[in-house]
Formats: structure tokens, sequence, C-alpha cells
């Protein structure tokens, strides 16, 4: 197996996370220029209220702070270990489809349940990437 095809799914992950960003970026500046904000409340964060919207995509790229740096981490130490396998990189895959459903239902109709599925899938394949390591490391051993 070509170790680097665990690569191309962490630089998708990226691309995701780093457009989510800039979505935030422009939605802020929007609505400082259509004065639905203060540019002072992003001073501290304490005056004033953000729209719902704003408020749901910072919390949906705060969300990528928290659980995809355990995938980041998982695909390094395949890759540097030598321990990539098909099945980790389809886990990978697996990973970003569940985040790119999950940026779509929550900036979407945000449907908790559907959320939550969402949430499960990325944690289940999160799982399965790093049970591949482990694998991997022990029958290397």
């Amino acid at each position: 197996m070509e170790k680097i095809l665990i690569i191309y799914p962490a630089i998708a992950m990226f691309f995701l996370t780093f457009s989510m960003i800039i979505n935030l970026g422009i939605s802020r500046v929007r609505a400082i220029k259509n004065r639905e904000i203060s540019i002072k409340y992003y001073q501290k964060y304490t005056e004033g209220e953000q729209p719902d919207r704003l408020h749901i995509l910072g919390r949906h790229v705060q969300n990528h702070f928290e659980v995809p740096p355990l995938f980041y981490v998982g695909v390094i130490l395949l890759f540097i270990t030598n321990t990539v396998t098909l099945s980790a990189v389809i886990f990978a895959w697996l990973f970003f489809s569940f985040r790119c459903v999950h940026a779509y239902v929550h900036l979407g109709k945000n449907n908790v349940n559907h959320r939550f599925v969402c949430f499960g899938g990325t944690l289940l394949s999160l799982a399965g990437l790093w049970a591949c390591l482990f694998i991997q490391l022990l029958s290397n051993a």
C-alpha cells in the first residue's frame, strides 16, 4: 500500500476546516457592515450578541479544533510508522466524509438528531483509524 494515500484525506480535512474559517470571517465582516453586530463585540465577546447564524458558524469552526486533531495525529502516526493499510485509508476518508455531512447538517437545518448520527460516524471512523494503527503496531512488534 502506498503510504502517501493516508495524507490525502488529511489534506481534504484541512481544506474543509480552512473554508469554514474563511466563511466565518466573511460572514462576520458582512454582519458588521450590515450593522447586525458591532465590531466592539469581537474585542471581548461580551458586548451585545451576535446573530444566531454567526454563533452556529463560530461554534462549527470551533468543532474543527476538538475531535479532528485526533484524526491528524492518527494519520501522522500511521504515516511515520509505515503502518498505513487500505483499512486505515478507508477510515480516514470516512472520517472526512462524516465531517462534510456534519458541516452540511450543522450549517443547514441543524437537526440535532442528524448531527448526532454524523458525530457518531465521525467517532467510529476515528476509532477505526486508531485501531488500524494499534493492530499494525502490535503485528510489527
